[in-house]
């Protein structure tokens, strides 16, 4: 085969895609798809390639610093295109995996094959055809190190070294039924945004629930109902209550970093988002995947309405809450509605009981609720002691507990935030 028609093939064979066919719309494939077109010309224009080529080559190097594609440029770009795509193809192995039907896993094995052709070109010998070689393309390291989910990793390299187009199909189908497609492809974690919808955090907060110290048992019955919940068995909705600083949120990130390699992820949402609860289920109910969507620091003020449309979500109404998907919420107030004695006296309102009840059912319809109160003395100083293990910190044990005391009553009193700011205090003084 001559090389005009080689690179014609290539360009042809690109234009046959089906279900990935928005991999004709990248920047990068388009521009090499250009490239393959002209020079499979009688008379290629040397202007054109020049300009496409370098582009193409900008184009790389910029989303490898980026992204920290590493290796065989070409390949690493087009692997994170392919599990980043989300069609129905792939939320369809996101949810079933290897199960699907014969006939669309053989009419993705036919785009596999054109892909997997086109991520084996050397780009360099475009470049040393026009006598600019670049031998940077198939052994790339980035400058830029960005932090990768090792568990999401694994299941990528077996992408990036299968040795057959079949293997490279089994092994994106895995990574999709494990991992995730489309925004779920490289994050744990996520905001929802409307009408965007869910964006990634990258840089999620690590904490375990070892680091947790002390609330034992609040920690065993959130572990309990989270393993229900990605078990696929019955699980509740959970309420975290208490003061400032105690570890109710942090309790709900460790969950995540626990058990995302079992599938669970978390959306956060913010109090004024509730009316866009419904979107959210709509979005997440479809995906393959087990969601918390966490609500941090609720609480209502008296004028404020719209805890009624969370009241109608939890209580299952017109549209109940998917299974793969659970509420967890964190509040400073036992009953998240602000009360008044107005409430409780014969002002305007002929049953009092009616209104104090309304203010109270929300608090009612999580199935569990959990209490965090503020550490004693001897909690105080354990957590102080934790912290400056973790942290390295050489002091002896009665002078760390004497400024621990005494940063306390200086500050916010006991809990485990403060606890962590004088740590933070200290750290920074030696």
């Amino acid at each position: 085969m001559t090389e005009k028609k080689y690179y014609k093939e290539l360009y042809l064979n690109l234009e046959g895609l089906t279900i990935y066919r928005e991999l004709l719309k990248d920047p990068v494939i388009s521009n090499l798809n250009l490239l393959f077109k002209e020079l499979s010309k009688t008379n290629p224009n040397i202007d054109e390639i020049f300009k496409l080529y370098f582009t193409l080559q900008n184009k790389l190097l910029e989303d490898s610093e980026a992204f920290g594609f590493s290796g065989n440029l070409l390949k690493s770009y087009v692997i994170d295109f392919l599990i980043k795509d989300k069609n129905f193809f792939t939320l369809t192995c996101e949810k079933i995996g290897s199960s699907i039907k014969e006939n669309l896993y053989n009419i993705a094995l036919n785009d596999i094959k054109i892909i997997y052709f086109l991520i084996n070109f050397n780009l360099d010998s475009i470049g040393s055809l026009i006598n600019y070689p670049c031998n940077f393309f198939n052994n790339y390291s980035p400058s830029n190190k960005i932090n990768k989910i090792k568990h999401f990793e694994a299941y990528k390299d077996n992408i990036l070294n299968a040795d057959s187009s079949k293997k490279f199909l089994d092994s994106l189908i895995e990574y999709y039924f494990h991992v995730g497609c489309g925004e779920l492809s490289d994050c744990i974690a996520f905001k929802w945004d409307n009408p965007k919808g869910l964006i990634g955090v990258k840089n999620f907060n690590k904490i375990t629930l070892d680091d947790i110290v002390g609330y034992e048992y609040q920690k065993k019955i959130l572990v309990k109902n989270t393993f229900d919940f990605i078990s696929g068995n019955t699980a509740n909705n959970v309420l975290l209550i208490g003061s400032a600083g105690t570890g109710k949120s942090s309790s709900v990130k460790a969950l995540l970093n626990k058990f995302y390699d079992k599938g669970l992820r978390l959306v956060q949402i913010s109090k004024e988002q509730l009316l866009c609860l419904s979107s959210l289920l709509n979005e997440l109910k479809n995906r393959g995947k087990y969601f918390i969507i966490f609500i941090d620091d609720l609480s209502f003020e008296e004028f404020e309405t719209d805890y009624k449309e969370m009241k109608s979500v939890l209580d299952g109404g017109i549209e109940e809450i998917p299974d793969n998907i659970l509420i967890y919420a964190t509040s400073n107030r036992r009953h998240l509605i602000k009360e008044t004695w107005n409430d409780r006296t014969a002002d305007e309102e002929i049953h009092i009981s009616d209104s104090v009840n309304e203010k109270l059912s929300l608090s009612e319809r999580f199935g569990i609720v959990l209490t965090y109160t503020n550490p004693d003395k001897e909690h105080y100083l354990a957590i102080v002691k934790s912290l400056a293990k973790k942290q390295n910190i050489k002091m002896d044990e009665d002078t760390l507990n004497l400024e621990a005391s005494r940063w306390e009553l200086k500050t916010h009193g006991r809990s485990g935030r403060t606890a962590k700011q004088f740590i933070n205090y200290i750290s920074s003084s030696n």
